[in-house]
């Protein structure tokens, strides 16, 4: 291998050069790396050998890595390229010094000098200088190896990452479009309708009164599409404010709290069972398994009661691989719940309160700390359901993917350049923003039963937990489950259990929602 260097042209090691006596080495601001500079992060970029080439590899870091003005996440170097380390950051130039001819001659020189003093004390010193050198060589052999597995767990981390983040923004073209496609329906039936205001105009035309037929009734179908839109924009500014977006992580441990993990092999990647699954133990030596959620909860009390699904949150309740877990005899713990309410830029903790055991509902509490948000008005007169007539869900389906989709492309960018595909980070920096707001859909109650209310107004997971508005402006259920290969119907728990298990709470009783 070339003897490599790198010159400083700025930062802090200004004016220095530093050289790397093998590869793969390491640049950031750790001690223990072999280009040290302060500033960076630990881990900033890794330099290895592949092919005879020389390649800059990123670690991830958020600072970002340039060569020649662009950023790169990988790139082959050549004598006297300049890397800069973040934008604004150190350069430093490259440099290959030794060709292969001049370390030629260094060896044929050293040969001579061991063929000129060839007495037995220095035969003597240069076998102690052999033993030493083969030593170090074999020392350097395994610090290599080392680092070559790092570099090829590092290239697999970023290649799927990058995987990742192109579905992830798949995902959120995906929700702009459906959202984009409603405007356009909303549209067309104005354009219909001026169409057909233009044709009755026309004293050629001699189908006047079906044309008038058909200008009322895309009249009708426009005012109800303006009346649905006018009603979920009047609940959002009402009650908008008083519906969070819930987020959750949790994980398994078994017995003696040792958290379940990834088994991996030599190179760092994930052993996979035969039907495609993780191997999941806790004698794994790679990451904490950890299942991360969405879903939606909303104020139902001035003192800081939050209501949404069971299974938001208790999110191992009913679902089948975490029963497989459990049966296995590991058990859940939360690691983190917390609620982003619009209006705040922070989150609030979230803590259980109190669940249904009949249907899927629960109650959290969370300090409020003095904040104003709304509470929203929960039917009590068991009539405001009636088949036929509309309904507003509010909530936050499709999570993360809706959120992006309503923001600015720019802004959408810059978040995921910094933060990667880390949801936890995304979720706050989106917060911060203040871009954290529900989304309304409109539909009509096609059934109601004493268990469910189905409904087809559009949602997805992430909704999980919203209200459901009738037109007076009350919650008359709360959305729980959609089944889009049955005709795109949606089901919530009527408003009902939910008073039901308020009014246990404030009783204390410890009985099941009948």
């Amino acid at each position: 291998m070339a003897r490599v260097s790198f010159q400083h042209l700025s930062g802090a090691e200004q004016g220095r050069s530093t050289n790397l006596p093998r590869l793969p080495a390491t640049i950031g601001s750790d001690p223990d790396v072999d280009v040290v500079i302060p500033g960076l992060a630990p881990r900033h970029a890794v330099l290895y050998q592949r092919d005879g080439d020389i390649v800059l590899l990123d670690s991830g870091s958020t600072l970002g890595t340039f060569l020649a003005g662009n950023e790169i996440q990988e790139a082959v170097l050549r004598n006297g390229d300049v890397v800069q380390l973040g934008r604004g950051g150190p350069r430093l130039r490259f440099r290959l010094p030794d060709g292969p001819r001049a370390r030629t001659e260094q060896l044929l020189l050293a040969f001579r000098m061991a063929h000129h003093q060839s007495s037995r004390s220095f035969r003597r010193t240069l076998a102690v200088v052999v033993v030493v050198a083969s030593a170090l060589l074999g020392w350097s052999f395994l610090q290599s190896r080392r680092l070559d597995r790092e570099v090829t767990m590092l290239r697999r981390a970023v290649q799927q990452a990058d995987a990742e983040r192109r579905a992830f923004e798949a995902r959120v073209e995906a929700e702009r479009q459906r959202g984009d496609a409603e405007g356009r329906r909303l549209a067309r039936a104005r354009a219909r309708e001026a169409e057909l205001l233009h044709q009755l105009t026309d004293p050629a035309r001699g189908e006047v009164p079906a044309l008038r037929a058909e200008l009322q009734a895309t009249r009708d179908r426009l005012q109800a599409i303006e009346a649905e839109r006018a009603a979920g924009e009047r609940i959002i500014r009402d009650f908008g404010s008083g519906v969070a977006l819930i987020q959750g992580a949790y994980s398994f441990a078994d017995a003696s709290g040792r958290p379940l993990r990834y088994h991996e092999d030599d190179a760092g990647a994930t052993i996979r069972q035969s039907d495609g699954g993780p191997v999941l133990d806790a004698e794994g030596t790679g990451p904490v398994h950890v299942i991360e959620y969405y879903g939606t909860g909303f104020l139902v009390d001035g003192k800081g009661l939050i209501l949404t699904n069971r299974h938001i949150a208790e999110p191992w309740w009913n679902d089948d691989e975490a029963d497989k877990l459990l049966k296995a005899g590991f058990h859940p713990r939360l690691s983190y719940l917390r609620g982003f309410f619009p209006q705040h830029r922070q989150p609030f903790e979230l803590a259980f309160e109190r669940r249904s055991d009949t249907v899927d509902l629960a109650l959290l509490k969370v300090n409020l700390r003095g904040s104003r948000i709304p509470v929203l008005p929960l039917d009590r007169s068991h009539t405001g359901s009636v088949a036929g007539q509309p309904v507003v869900v509010v909530g936050y389906p499709a999570g993360l993917e809706a959120i992006l989709a309503k923001a600015e492309n720019g802004v959408v960018k810059q978040i995921l350049e910094s933060h990667g595909t880390n949801s936890e980070r995304v979720t706050e920096a989106l917060s911060l923003r203040g871009l954290i707001r529900p989304s309304t859909t409109q539909g009509h109650i096609g059934d109601i039963t004493r268990s469910d209310i189905v409904f087809d107004a559009p949602t997805t997971q992430g909704g999980s937990g919203g209200p459901i508005f009738n037109k007076n402006g009350q919650v008359i259920a709360v959305e729980y489950a959609v089944l889009p290969k049955f005709g795109g119907n949606s089901f919530g728990v009527p408003v009902t259990y939910a008073l039901e298990l308020l009014e246990l709470r404030r009783a204390g009783r410890k009985k099941p929602v009948a």
